[in-house]
């Protein structure tokens, strides 16, 4: 690990980070948005490696499509949960389920080294956003992948107008311009995790180096960020409305550029 990710907090968070995030109405609608996006992509039996797996919600996901997934986390606590979760699914989708560790500031795992031929490298949810520098984690899926796979990144993005909304009628402006200077910290658990917001433009250039890009798309440009779920628990069918609008217009300026989270999907081409 080269000190861009502390464990400690995420295998703090780890138990309750379905009921704080996964389960609540809006990410329900988020995480829909993104499988929209992805699955398409995605043949019969398709190999899927994920960075940052989580609690192994999309593990399991793509799993039940039918699809064999590496899901991997730096977090022990969250691949503790990932394995609960497989093994409350029927046989059949756990044994498409392998778990294992990997650090995305330093991708390189024995359990990997035998696997150079995935259709998908996937990570969801601003796993990448604990590294600062994503060159190393593109090299590595460009290694990983076979000719004609693809890349799928959920990042946090910079500017997200509900965060600063939300925030500044709380009077919070620190909060509401903490993704602004491109870094803030997250404190839990008496830790301290760094977290990076790139901006879209470099992460496209970046993944542009190796990969051919096929979309950028808004994740989470009119729903509410985390901290603000609770107005869609408040008002379910607005925000139902308010997804399909998100969802059908997410490649679209200003939505595919001002959003709490970015998709940038890519292709590797034949060399």
């Amino acid at each position: 690990m080269n000190g861009d990710l502390h464990v400690r907090p995420f295998d703090t968070a780890a138990p309750r980070y379905d009921a704080q995030f996964s389960r609540r109405i809006a990410a329900r609608w988020l995480r829909a948005m993104v499988h929209r996006r992805v699955d398409p992509l995605l043949a019969n039996d398709s190999l899927i490696l994920e960075i940052g797996c989580g609690t192994g919600e999309d593990a399991v996901h793509f799993a039940r499509q039918g699809h064999r997934v590496f899901a991997t986390d730096v977090s022990e606590g969250m691949l503790e949960e990932t394995r609960r979760k497989r093994e409350s699914e029927p046989a059949q989708t756990r044994r498409r389920i392998t778990v294992a560790t990997l650090d995305a500031a330093d991708p390189c795992t024995p359990a990997l080294e035998s696997s150079s031929d995935f259709d998908l490298v996937f990570s969801n949810f601003g796993a990448l956003n604990c590294v600062r520098n994503h060159e190393p984690v593109i090299e590595f899926a460009h290694d990983v992948l076979r000719p004609g796979g693809h890349l799928a990144l959920t990042v946090m993005g910079r500017y997200c107008p509900w965060e600063f909304l939300g925030f500044a009628l709380r009077g919070d402006f620190k909060r509401a311009t903490r993704r602004w200077q491109g870094v803030s910290d997250w404190r839990q658990a008496g830790a301290t995790q760094r977290v990076w917001y790139p901006t879209i433009s470099g992460t496209r250039d970046l993944c542009r180096t190796r990969f051919r890009i096929h979309g950028i798309f808004g994740i989470g440009a009119l729903l509410p960020s985390t901290e603000f779920f609770g107005v869609c628990e408040r008002w379910p069918r607005l925000f139902r409305g308010v997804a399909h609008v998100e969802d059908i217009m997410a490649s679209h300026w200003p939505l595919n550029r001002l959003n709490d989270h970015f998709l940038i999907v890519a292709q590797k081409v034949a060399e």
